[in-house]
């Protein structure tokens, strides 16, 4: 079994560690959603995932409960929800925290055969991710940022997770792409509208709206618009990315 995303090291062996004295980039209101009730945020994951599944397709509420049954991504994320708000209401349940402890029984064994063992992925309880945001239903995915903002899409095989020196772990603004397997880790920020290519390796933080690509990430282009990676799945991202850099 994987290890939990809470506890996974991220730092690759062919990279060195990143340093502790990292630019930060602020990343742009997102605090303001922390507390939106989890019914909207499960709301705008479904809204997101059938955008991306369907593009020309309108919504209808059979659409949407089968999207909710039938895809592990979006299984990935309602359950983490789940445990999240499970995991909040004991960690400030005052007289009642010991109800929370015993409702977090189930919900770490819902986590365990739904999540860990049907898709192969993990979510740290304590990230606090905002609503909107699409798992690959290929699963394979291990996240441990502490933030993760709307409108960002997370391929497969990805890890998120701390650096083994500091213990630090990103923060993910809004909007951004991480193509299948990437790693970043330590105490970085991931700039609103940024695009990670598939296999890039991160360990420091970027600005908005960059494209990099990777190990070591090398800078492909900047205030790139990447909201047709993020809609559409079906695209063929490298062949997309040399028509973009050669316009």
């Amino acid at each position: 079994m994987k290890p939990l995303a809470k506890d996974i090291d991220a730092t690759p062996m062919t990279q060195p560690v990143a340093s502790t004295n990292v630019t930060a980039y602020p990343l742009s209101g997102l605090n303001q959603r922390a507390h939106e009730q989890i019914g909207v945020k499960i709301s705008k994951d479904i809204d997101l995932a059938h955008m991306r599944r369907w593009p020309n397709r309108a919504m209808n509420p059979t659409s949407r409960l089968w999207l909710l049954i039938a895809s592990p991504g979006l299984r990935i994320i309602v359950l983490h929800r789940l445990a999240h708000w499970v995991y909040l209401k004991h960690k400030n349940g005052g007289k009642l925290k010991w109800l929370w402890r015993i409702m977090s029984i189930p919900a770490g064994l819902l986590k365990l055969t739904l999540m860990k063992l049907s898709t192969q992925s993990d979510i740290a309880k304590d990230c606090e991710i905002e609503g909107g945001v699409s798992f690959s239903d290929q699963g394979n995915i291990i996240f441990g940022a502490r933030k993760a903002g709307a409108g960002t899409v997370i391929g497969t095989r990805v890890t998120v997770g701390m650096n083994h020196i500091d213990k630090g772990r990103p923060e993910i603004g809004r909007n951004v792409w991480i193509g299948p397997d990437c790693v970043v880790f330590g105490a970085i920020t991931v700039g609103d509208g940024a695009t990670l290519l598939p296999g890039t390796v991160l360990s420091k933080s970027i600005p908005a709206g960059v494209v990099m690509q990777g190990n070591f990430p090398r800078l492909v282009l900047r205030n790139f618009d990447n909201s047709e990676l993020r809609m559409r799945q079906d695209l063929d991202v490298m062949q997309y990315m040399d028509t973009k850099r050669e316009s």
